[in-house]
């Protein structure tokens, strides 16, 4: 492989690298986003235990309100009748007297129930209290933890891409313009590819016997003919030296001995 087909291999490993970064970057956003719903629910909730609450304790106040209020109307009646001179007049006003008492029991039978709502959602309100408390420490954590991620997630994309830019700028002009012109306007698309197997890495196109030998000649930038981007051809490791100690008996030895010192 050559130089210039070398850079452009190393680049684009510099590219993926750096649009993994921004990748990073764009996930902080609706991470975000989640954490602020996470919390407006539990705000929500202890809201809505807070109100519970308040109207429970509003209605319990109507409610004694309303019992004064028969009380007050007993009293009245009662007073009434002894200046009543009619039996008829006298049976109404009992029958409104024993209508308010009634009245008055159902008011403060309700105002027991609301009195034990009230306990049960005093201790609810408090509870939730404490658990919105939490998960506010939580996620006030994950919010800070996530502020840190993309400042370090961009100050590395600051530094990849300033290393980037500085190795894009020591290649040839004919070689970054080919590079460019194949991946503009698409983010992480491969523009350099190798062949495997007598086909294109990237779309999968055969490749011709004469286009191949271009590519092995390494002379110059070659692209597929199916969809243009540059090709070259990955080296094959060296394979190992066999060592002494792997030769075979068979074989005989793999050296030449040393030379026996002339007779004297």
């Amino acid at each position: 492989m050559n130089d210039v087909i070398a850079g452009l291999v190393r680049l684009q490993e510099m590219d993926k690298a750096l649009d993994a970064l921004r990748q990073q970057v764009n996930r902080v956003s609706p991470r975000r986003a989640d954490i602020a719903v996470r919390r407006a629910a539990a705000l929500a909730a202890q809201e809505q235990a807070k109100k519970a609450l308040v109207d429970a304790q509003l209605s319990r106040k109507n409610k004694e309100l309303e019992i004064d209020a028969k009380d007050g109307a007993v009293r009245k009646h009662t007073l009434e009748l002894n200046g009543v001179k009619s039996n008829d007049a006298y049976r109404a006003l009992q029958s409104e007297i024993d209508a308010a008492k009634k009245e008055k029991i159902f008011l403060e039978d309700q105002v027991l129930v609301l009195m034990e709502q009230i306990e049960s959602l005093q201790k609810a309100a408090k509870a939730g209290e404490l658990e919105a408390q939490k998960v506010k420490t939580d996620l006030d954590g994950q919010d800070k933890a996530l502020d840190a991620e993309e400042a370090e997630a961009k100050s590395l994309v600051e530094t990849k891409k300033t290393e980037r830019d500085a190795f894009f700028s020591g290649l040839p002009t004919e070689a970054r313009s080919r590079y460019e012109a194949i991946q503009r306007g698409r983010p992480g698309f491969a523009a350099v590819v190798p062949i495997n197997n007598l086909v294109c890495g990237g779309c999968r196109t055969a490749i011709t016997p004469n286009l191949l030998n271009q590519v092995m000649k390494e002379k110059e930038i070659i692209t597929c003919e199916g969809c243009s981007r540059i090709l070259y051809i990955v080296a094959k490791p060296v394979a190992p030296v066999a060592s002494l100690d792997s030769v075979s008996p068979s074989t005989g030895p793999a050296v030449v001995s040393e030379a026996k010192a002339p007779a004297q």
